[in-house]
């Protein structure tokens, strides 16, 4: 009585001669590698749009220090301008103290001498 063994060449097993068996382990590894690279992906964007966000926080931060800074130059300039403006007005005002001064003088002695003629 003859027996069938896998072995057997009349004995065929769709599976294993066309490589189904293959094909799951392929498809399922390259299922795996395609969800680790879609995790990876989304942990890359989630990172590009945490860098796009700092980038414009570093702008806008880089825009308030310009301003701060031509606000400081204003004052700075404004102080600088009022102090001259100070020191003007201070010799002008010695000066004008000092004319007095020879004004009162220049009459003290008129008079003096007014007073001796």
């Amino acid at each position: 009585m003859p027996s069938n063994t896998l072995l057997e060449p009349n004995n065929v097993i769709p599976s294993w001669e066309f490589g189904d068996e293959e094909k799951k382990e392929v498809s399922g590894t390259l299922r795996k590698v395609r969800q680790k690279y879609d995790d990876i992906h989304k942990a890359v964007l989630a990172k590009d749009k945490e860098l796009e966000a700092l980038k414009k926080k570093l702008d806008q931060t880089k825009t308030e220090e310009n301003v701060i800074e031509d606000a400081n130059m204003k004052k700075t300039n404004g102080l600088k301008a009022t102090g001259d403006g100070l020191e003007n007005i201070a010799e002008t005002h010695d000066f004008e103290l000092m004319l007095q001064r020879t004004y009162k003088h220049m009459t003290n002695r008129m008079k003096k001498d007014l007073i001796s003629t």
